[in-house]
């Protein structure tokens, strides 16, 4: 993926990772419960971090990007922010180091009132140093520096997801909720897909068109028919469906129902900008139905060469050239924080997913 800075979103759906591990690298979603403060995932091994673990489980599983270190030092510097999952107060971190195709996700719960079940997106940032730093801080995927409506990949260095400590949840990743439960397992993949930026980043909401989504490879899965989309741009409208399965990235969940990431999901992905590995083979499958799709991705296009082609030149005067010596910068991807934001995102932009009766 190629671009990237401040997002926040959220998801809902089930994990049911099955099969080997890629022995390629590829992007691991590393969960963080240092501001669980209101205890809602409990210690380690409980039913509520093991649901959230197979949730990400299921969607890396899929991501073959590479993403850069972040490694500050030597004069460059830069602030993680994101909304405090167990608050919802803006959160720093300063100078965090992420290693190499890892993602940080902040996550916890709190009382989030009314019929909202979970909360969540990519985290924002800002920062000082040379042009090779802040394009380490894009994850390798975009160009920091250009205009959000050119974009068409995304990457993060992570981001935060909260969830609703009131809901009866079903926390079991291998059996679906009762009558009166909300799925957990649907909530959590539906959270984190935000976190990826479905929803949330430039590179998806370029490709809306009122409340039309115009991403080739969604359309092509559908057969020349392009998926609608809520007027927001953060979801896909409600009763939008693949195979007859109903996406999990609608804006709500009936109670007492799972609804399973389908490869339409994936495929929105796909077109925000990541780079996903084929449809599972059915003795790897996670329960969703390969019918002949195998085919269609066949249609991956170029990214790396496509991502090169658009932001060449994109470079602003003054900012320097692409060498070793590039100067200082200061750039805060966070809207109405600090001077010239990159990101039309505001820190507590997120997605969020409801609750149906």
């Amino acid at each position: 993926m190629r671009n990237s800075a401040w997002r926040y979103g959220l998801w809902a759906a089930v994990l049911l990772a099955v099969g080997p591990a890629s022995a390629s690298a590829q992007p691991t979603i590393v969960l963080d419960y240092t501001y669980d403060t209101n205890n809602f995932f409990g210690g380690a091994g409980s039913a509520q971090r093991l649901a959230l673990q197979a949730a990400a489980n299921k969607l890396q599983s899929r991501l073959t990007d590479t993403f850069t270190a972040i490694s500050p030092g030597n004069g460059n510097t830069w602030t993680a922010s994101f909304p405090n999952p167990a608050t919802g107060t803006t959160q720093t971190v300063t100078d965090m180091s992420v290693p190499q195709n890892q993602i940080r996700v902040f996550a916890g719960g709190r009382v989030l009132g009314g019929t909202t079940l979970g909360i969540g997106g990519p985290g924002g940032w800002s920062g000082s140093g040379d042009l090779a730093f802040f394009n380490s801080i894009a994850r390798g995927q975009y160009d920091p520096f250009a205009a959000p409506s050119t974009y068409t990949d995304f990457g993060m260095w992570g981001g935060a997801i909260t969830f609703n400590t009131t809901t009866s949840w079903n926390f079991s990743v291998s059996n679906g909720p009762t009558s009166g439960q909300s799925d957990f397992l649907s909530v959590a993949e539906h959270e984190l897909a935000h976190l990826l930026g479905f929803g949330t980043a430039d590179s998806f909401k370029n490709l809306c068109s009122g409340t039309t989504f115009n991403g080739p490879v969604s359309t092509s899965l559908l057969g020349g028919t392009h998926p609608s989309v809520t007027a927001d741009h953060g979801h896909w409208a409600s009763g939008q469906s693949y195979l007859g399965q109903e996406c999990a990235m609608t804006p709500s969940i009936t109670v007492g129902t799972r609804k399973e990431f389908n490869e339409l999901d994936f495929a929105g992905l796909d077109d925000l900008g990541w780079q996903l590995t084929p449809v599972p083979e059915p003795t790897t499958v996670f329960g969703i139905a390969a019918l002949g799709l195998t085919g269609m991705w066949g249609l991956r296009r170029r990214r790396a060469a496509k991502r090169l082609a658009a932001c060449a030149g994109m470079i602003p005067a003054g900012v320097g050239d692409l060498s070793a010596e590039s100067p200082q910068f200061d750039r805060n991807h966070r809207n109405g924080a600090g001077t010239t934001p990159i990101r039309p995102e505001s820190p507590n932009a997120a997605g969020i997913i409801q609750l149906e009766p």
